[in-house]
């Protein structure tokens, strides 16, 4: 598979990462809303035990769908998939190390290396050994007419 499908756009993976951002959005909703209502009496949650808590939210969604199908929801709306080097599934640890080097790089800078790299992958791909790649216009074996 390593070959088989080209690196994704830069236009796919915003996309991607937009549609993500509204799923997370809600989820952090409920878990603000669950800190004031539960830990702060109704007063404003500010501090840095919220923060991380929310930082944590976000790497369990990405690990999570990274290991289920190698696709967050938006990646899976935009048809692109976070591979290694070989092609493969990506395991926990290189899935770690992909989401702390893309924060690391504050995402848009790492993203917009795509537009210089020979091989359009972004600086937290190239850290992390892996790659995003587009599954084609009919990625999914339920979507191949026989």
């Amino acid at each position: 598979m390593s070959d088989q499908y080209p690196n994704a756009s830069l236009i796919r993976r915003f996309a991607a990462i937009l549609y993500d951002g509204f799923l997370i959005v809600s989820l952090w909703m409920l878990t603000v809303g669950i800190f004031v209502a539960g830990f702060n009496e109704g007063e404003a949650v500010v501090g840095l035990h919220l923060q991380l808590t929310l930082y944590i939210e976000i790497y369990l969604f990405y690990i999570y769908f990274w290991r289920m199908k190698g696709q967050s929801l938006g990646m899976q709306v935009w048809k692109i998939r976070l591979v290694d080097e070989n092609g493969e599934m990506v395991d926990v640890a290189k899935g770690t190390l992909h989401f702390v080097m893309a924060t690391l790089t504050l995402v848009l800078p790492g993203l917009l290396w795509i537009l210089v790299d020979p091989k359009r992958l972004a600086l937290h791909d190239r850290w992390s050994r892996t790659r995003v790649v587009y599954l084609g216009s009919k990625p999914y074996e339920s979507e191949i007419q026989p």
